[in-house]
């Protein structure tokens, strides 16, 4: 389609498209000689090239330090116990390059408490070190700790001077321009936070570095937790085992009481077989109760009792110091730890002489 003009007495014919007869681009003054085609194809290629090789320069980064995040909670594996894997945390992410300054704080109920700080600015490690002794800081709206660990997310603070929400005396002491923020969770509770910076002629923290904390952070958690219950593993398996090894020692004291093997598939012998006669005819005398004084005895058999030592003072007629007393002596000589023990001693022993006299 064509629209007819008048310019001058004179009629021009101009498309729609924007273009005249002679092909001249109407209202942009360029020419194809005043324009280079092939030379703005080359810039806009240069230009490409260039973002891209920004990209990939920006994911090999994030690449390196996701494995140097890794590399970090892999030598945190190494340690054996809760509080080892606590004390090397903020020295291993410290030297996976990733942050420049990290500090532990140990939250317990609603307040949090630095802790320990690794950078490798000793001057501002001992100013810190020097501040947070003792340093006890209310979990309390509107402190950014405060809802890291009411809502277990991390934070990224920028302009940190400038944010009323930050906890204003750790940063004008470490002079932080901004930080990131996160909470370690074990035992399905926040225990502790991990705040990190870099030096202040560093590029500036964005998401990705807080997501790289929260990453760390979470592994320190499951390592703490993993710690914690290796640990106690380890303790019920010592429990167990001297559980079984006083049974072995009270089955092989029975065994030579009454002269009854009770060992599996041991045959049968009779009770006049083995039935020991003591000379005098007298009732055996337990070894381990024989240790005991006739007071101490009297006291042990009214603890078997169930008396108290205000029953057994009241019974003997003494102060109930002297009932402790009598107590402390009768664990020691049985070997117990306990009264519960002493008691369990007692009246294994008392069967014992049970049998010995029939």
């Amino acid at each position: 389609m064509t629209q007819i003009t008048k310019d001058c007495g004179t009629s021009k014919r101009r498309t729609t498209s924007g273009r005249n007869e002679r092909g001249t681009a109407i209202g942009t003054g360029l020419t194809p000689d005043t324009r280079d085609f092939t030379q703005l194809a080359d810039e806009f290629e240069a230009l490409s090239a260039s973002r891209a090789a920004q990209a990939q320069l920006v994911a090999d980064r994030a690449a390196g330090a996701l494995g140097s995040t890794l590399d970090a909670l892999a030598t945190l594996r190494e340690e054996d116990s809760p509080d080892a894997v606590i004390a090397e945390a903020p020295r291993a992410l410290c030297r996976a390059r990733i942050f420049d300054r990290v500090l532990w704080s140990e939250v317990r109920g609603s307040m949090w408490m630095p802790r320990a700080m690794y950078t490798v600015d000793d001057e501002v490690r001992r100013q810190i070190d020097g501040i947070t002794d003792g340093v006890a800081v209310a979990l309390a709206s509107p402190l950014i700790e405060a809802e890291v660990v009411r809502r277990r997310t991390p934070a990224l603070v920028n302009d940190a001077p400038d944010e009323p929400r930050a906890y204003a005396p750790l940063v004008t002491l470490a002079h932080c321009r901004d930080y990131v923020v996160a909470p370690v969770v074990a035992m399905s509770s926040v225990i502790g936070l991990l705040h990190a910076d870099r030096a202040p002629d560093a590029p500036p923290l964005a998401e990705a570095d807080r997501d790289l904390l929260r990453l760390f952070a979470d592994g320190v958690g499951v390592l703490y937790e993993r710690a914690v219950l290796t640990r106690r593993a380890e303790e019920q398996r010592r429990s167990v085992a001297e559980v079984c090894d006083a049974a072995a020692r009270a089955l092989a004291d029975l065994d030579g009481a009454t002269g009854i093997s009770l060992e599996a598939g041991a045959p049968a012998k009779s009770r006049a077989a083995v039935q020991p006669v003591r000379p005098n005819g007298e009732p055996r005398e337990s070894n381990r109760l024989s240790r005991l004084t006739a007071r101490e005895r009297e006291v042990l058999a009214l603890l078997a009792s169930g008396a108290t030592n205000a029953q057994l003072a009241d019974r003997l007629t003494v102060a109930e110091s002297t009932v402790k007393s009598h107590v402390k002596h009768i664990l020691h000589k049985l070997g117990t730890g306990n009264r519960a023990g002493a008691i369990a001693c007692y009246l294994r022993e008392s069967r014992i002489d049970e049998r010995w006299s029939r």
